[in-house]
């Protein structure tokens, strides 16, 4: 057995493994404190994947105590990607994950305003998953908000969303 794991281990080392990585494996191993230092050294060095872990951690205060400024400001980041999986991903999580205490409404406006901030394409993920309805409570009025966003920054699908759901009444 030793045999084995000495080889992969140093093919791990002279092939560097992110700190995403490694982190993602810590934590499978229940190891919370290495997996969180790994993905702060990953998110500090750019790594995405690293920042939107410890988002989910921070938003969800998965063995981390909550922190919500902590936690928009790393998913934000996911914003700056062209990555509409990515970005639905982020929206459900905020969704989905938040209750109705001051302190989930303050994580909405913070998610809001890094979409407003990022770019039609988040503007329009986010507001088709209003006007769907499929994965957060229905909400015409703050679909046609994020998609007219959109289609005022001449994205395609935005123009298309907001003649098809007939937003301009909302």
């Amino acid at each position: 057995m030793l045999k084995i794991i000495v080889p992969l281990l140093a093919l791990s080392l002279l092939l560097g493994a992110s700190n995403y990585e490694n982190g993602d494996e810590a934590y499978e191993d229940g190891d919370i404190k290495s997996a969180i230092s790994y993905w702060e050294k990953g998110s500090k060095a750019g790594e995405l994947e690293s920042q939107f872990m410890l988002g989910l951690l921070y938003l969800r205060g998965d063995d981390v105590t909550p922190d919500i400024q902590k936690a928009a400001s790393l998913l934000a980041n996911t914003f700056a990607q062209d990555d509409e999986t990515l970005q639905i991903t982020v929206a459900l999580v905020y969704y989905k994950n938040r209750g109705h205490t001051a302190q989930d409404k303050k994580a909405i406006e913070l998610f809001e305003a890094a979409v407003d901030k990022e770019g039609k394409v988040a503007q329009y993920n986010l507001g088709m998953l209003f006007v769907d309805g499929s994965a957060v409570a229905k909400d015409m009025k703050k679909g046609a908000y994020f998609i007219k966003k959109s289609k005022d920054a001449n994205y395609t699908k935005a123009l298309q969303a907001w003649k098809k759901y007939n937003l301009s009444r909302y």
